[in-house]
């Protein structure tokens, strides 16, 4: 989650989930954790995807 903070919307919608793999992480996760890593990121990058959309609203 630190991986997002303070990062813009579209920073977040443009990441991608290599880096877990990159620092080993997936290696060390059951499949049933890995799945809800990925879920949670999933659902973080719904939150930006609609916070996005908000901001746009407002400046219209």
């Amino acid at each position: 989650i630190r991986t997002f903070s303070d990062q813009r919307p579209q920073e977040i919608l443009d990441s991608s989930a290599n880096f877990l793999s990159e620092i080993g992480l997936t290696e060390h996760l059951s499949p049933t954790r890995s799945n809800g890593m990925l879920s949670m990121l999933k659902q973080i990058k719904m939150y930006a995807l609609a916070f996005k959309a908000k901001q746009q609203m407002g400046q219209s």
